[in-house]
């Protein structure tokens, strides 16, 4: 498997490449600003309400049902661009996570209500993206908190912002080196040219509370379109410059194909393969280290959409650690910026794993855009 894996990386930087090259000369690149001077800016935010009977944890099979929108995936943002003139523009991005059936922007696992066991920060609002940019017509930059090329291409998942979503149920790492958190005091380069696109992130944080992404290193490439419509690849690493033992770098490469049917439906499907060595939540044994392959279809007739995954793990440590597991749920469109949602993941622990169970959620829930 890590033979066929090679090869595929070989095959994403090379094909890209050599397209990239003819690109440049041929079309614009999309990050140039048009020369039409002036400022704008969008408020707008995302708004969760859900009720789920869902594991606690993963040590004890322990189910807690809430009305909730766990780990404040509800958002509340401003965005913008100034637009200079020549190709160049300034842009910004500041996001809060929000919570607006316990009041907590934190996971649940959190204890804001008690004076003994609170813990810090139990905050109304809490940041997750926030940077300045500087757009030009060779490629846009970044400075401030980030999320990492790892994290935002290919990012399949429907319920990717439910508990239901592939990475809380371990079936997809989870780390700030993968899928989740941000990058705080970090700086990115983003490129796209027609069907391809670069991105590069680097930390410089150096003080105690930022530091945890200190020289780190991660990069994305992603082709689209690849020797057929609909078809496109992406390949991404993150290596932690802290890492002290063992592999020190999580990697994928992701395979998505798209199809749109005579009667105007759709369907996604889609391959990720992980190389895993830094996600200390995937893996229960000593070390970190595994692989994990996922596989996904979604459908989309009208305003409804489902969406099956399903993803194996093998853990460096032996079968008595990986975990296997699935989700399947579905959304309704109610209008333009609102729908309902429903869904259920499980996922199974190795069959001798002392330290972590089964994890299960069954949820249903109301979202809001605006």
């Amino acid at each position: 498997m890590k033979e066929i894996y090679r090869y595929l990386i070989i095959t994403i930087i090379a094909i890209p490449a050599l397209s990239f090259v003819g690109g440049l000369m041929t079309s614009e690149n999309t990050y140039a600003a048009t020369e039409k001077k002036g400022s704008s800016a969008i408020f707008y935010g995302r708004l969760f309400v859900q009720y789920d009977n869902s594991d606690n944890s993963t040590s004890n099979n322990k189910k807690i049902s809430n009305l909730r929108d766990d780990e404040g995936m509800g958002r509340v943002g401003v965005k913008g661009k100034n637009t200079i003139g020549n190709g160049y523009a300034v842009n910004y991005k500041v996001e809060y996570a929000i919570d607006i059936s316990d009041g907590w922007a934190t996971s649940n696992s959190t204890n804001c209500n008690s004076d003994a066991n609170a813990k810090s920060p139990c905050n109304s609002f809490v940041l997750k993206q926030g940077w300045v940019g500087l757009l030009t017509p060779f490629g846009q930059f970044k400075f401030g908190s980030l999320e990492s090329p790892y994290k935002y291409l290919a990012k399949h998942d429907i319920f990717h912002d439910t508990i239901s979503q592939a990475r809380d149920t371990r079936m997809i790492s989870q780390g700030s080196m993968a899928h989740s958190s941000y990058w705080r005091e970090s700086m990115l380069y983003e490129l796209k040219s027609g069907n391809f696109r670069f991105a590069a992130i680097y930390g410089v944080g150096e003080n105690s509370n930022t530091s945890t992404t200190n020289k780190d290193t991660g990069i994305g490439i992603e082709y689209k379109n690849l020797f057929l419509p609909g078809l496109s690849i992406v390949y991404a690493r993150n290596t932690d410059d802290s890492h002290s033992s063992g592999q020190d770098y999580n990697e994928k490469v992701t395979l998505t194909k798209d199809f749109k049917l005579q009667s105007g439906d759709k369907i996604k499907i889609w391959y990720m393969h992980e190389d895993i060595g830094v996600d200390s939540k995937m893996f229960t044994g000593s070390g970190n280290d595994g692989e994990a392959n996922w596989y996904g279809i979604r459908y989309k007739t009208g305003p409804m959409e489902f969406q099956y995954s399903y993803a194996e793990t093998d853990a460096k440590q032996g079968p008595t650690y990986d975990r296997d597991g699935y989700n399947i749920g579905m959304y309704y469109k109610l209008s333009k910026t609102s729908r309902v949602y429903l869904a259920h993941s499980k996922s199974d622990a190795g069959s001798g794993d002392g330290v972590n169970h089964n994890i299960e959620s069954t949820l249903i829930g109301l979202r809001h855009d605006f």
